[in-house]
């Protein structure tokens, strides 16, 4: 317990160190606090207008009249795509793309949504209540990533309790500054800013939803908590494999097949009773229960969302590149190399990953954490967007706490060599943290990728 107060006070002074001056007030893109502050007045929609275009949803609501208004009613919902040679047409919420001449345009106004899952929003309700549109989502994603560090160091320790890792303590304690400070979520830590935000609680979540789930051991927290993990980052609806797996194949011989029902009614129960919840919030806004409202990001006119939807194969040839194979670019002026904003090779921004390809063993409880760190992974890459503006693959954050099992699990002594990489990917991501999104910083960013989607 000392050690993981230790622990605790490390991240939050890290974190809050390469927060710096940003502790002082909350970040341009608080959307989560407008999200909070209209739930706290009972609405769906929000209550103030966006100060800014940036990553909110909307689509307008306009009176017809004339033949529009035969055909289609006396308003529609939607927003004129500003498609080239389709001037007029506007695509209503189910889909459909309709003609309205200027003739039939009566009244327009403009609904603002937050599109991302709303758990970080609940989560500052409180705050937001006490302090209003000033709460500091910085201040709020610093706390939260200081108990992850505290969270990866209790899941490597129920694995080794468990009898599932053979890692010493002491490698333990490596394993956890790996995570904490050797991967993307350094540097996303100390932005605050909604997507970066998501991403930390959605960790939090995550990782305690792997510590009720390991052997199936408390069906119902683990539930719990990946409802809420889900409600926070929608690709991890798919970690629900990680326990239905362990039921299929459970460790434990005698658990009986009443039992496993059981386990499986317990764990299944919340997800469900808050994924209806998410489905009927989603149909309360955008008469939908399947869309969150990315769909309408700047008013439904990015032409990558508008031509090809947000999961299409066109999106994959880029974002594996952004995962796996971008690099800096070295230039001729100073400071002589650029790092893209579509981010680095994770084995560049975390190397010690490198070890997942050669490890010792391979238990029975590595494969199901690979499996599911795939499914979690598979749709990121069909994704409209590779994480820009990052500085390295953020979205690995949704699935790096199964290539941290993976890596505990694997056997490979941590020795010289590997310190070395734990190192070398804690001050890669140092750099990010010190430099992304600073203005002394703008020279050494450029919007360049090593692969662009094939029109």
């Amino acid at each position: 317990m000392r050690l993981s107060l230790v622990f605790f006070v490390v991240g939050l002074g890290v974190f809050s160190a390469f927060a710096g001056s940003r502790l002082k007030i909350h970040s341009a893109d608080n959307h989560f606090v407008y999200q909070a502050d209209a739930f706290l007045d009972g609405s769906a929609e929000l209550t103030r207008k966006p100060p800014h275009k940036n990553d909110w949803a909307s689509y307008e609501v306009m009176k017809l009249r004339g033949a529009s208004a035969d055909a289609y009613g006396d308003e529609v919902k939607g927003f004129f795509t500003h498609r080239k040679g389709k001037s007029g047409e506007f695509r209503l919420l189910d889909g459909r793309d309709i003609k309205v001449p200027h003739r039939d345009r009566g009244e327009r106004t403009k609904r603002y949504f937050v599109s991302f899952p709303p758990a970080p929003a609940v989560l500052m309700m409180p705050f937001v209540a006490t302090v209003g549109y000033g709460a500091n989502d910085v201040v709020f994603t610093v706390f939260f990533a200081a108990i992850n560090v505290v969270l990866a160091f209790f899941f490597l320790g129920r694995l080794r309790r468990l009898g599932h890792s053979t890692r010493t303590r002491s490698d333990d304690v490596w394993l956890t500054l790996l995570f904490g400070f050797g991967t993307a979520h350094l540097w996303c830590a100390v932005l605050g800013r909604v997507w970066f935000t998501a991403l930390i609680v959605g960790v939090t979540f995550h990782l305690l939803y792997l510590l009720f789930a390991l052997d199936t051991k408390r069906p119902f927290l683990a539930g719990l908590c990946l409802a809420v993990a889900f409600s926070t980052r929608a690709s991890l609806v798919f970690a629900a494999l990680f326990f239905y797996l362990q039921l299929l194949w459970p460790s434990d011989k005698d658990l009986s097949t009443g039992e496993r029902w059981r386990r499986f009614a317990w764990f299944s129960a919340p997800c469900l009773l808050v994924g209806v919840g998410l489905l009927v919030f989603n149909y309360v806004r955008f008469d939908n229960p399947m869309e969150f409202g990315h769909t309408y990001l700047a008013g439904g006119t990015l032409p990558r969302i508008r031509d090809y939807g947000l999961f299409n194969p066109y999106f994959i040839e880029r974002n594996l590149a952004a995962a796996f194979t971008l690099l800096p670019k070295i230039t001729d002026t100073a400071p002589y190399f650029q790092l893209s904003k579509h981010g680095m090779s994770l084995f560049l921004t975390t190397p010690a990953l490198v070890l997942l390809f050669w490890p010792r063993s391979m238990s029975r409880m590595a494969r199901l954490m690979g499996v599911t760190a795939l499914a979690v992974a598979t749709p990121i890459f069909f994704y409209q967007n590779t994480g820009w503006e990052q500085f390295g693959y953020r979205f690995s954050l949704d699935f790096m706490p199964y290539l941290l099992g993976m890596l505990a699990l694997g056997g490979r002594r941590i020795g010289r060599v590997v310190k070395g990489l734990i190192i070398a990917g804690i001050l890669v991501n140092a750099l990010g943290a010190a430099t992304f999104q600073r203005s002394h910083s703008t020279k050494l960013y450029s919007d360049f990728i090593n692969a662009e989607p094939r029109n």
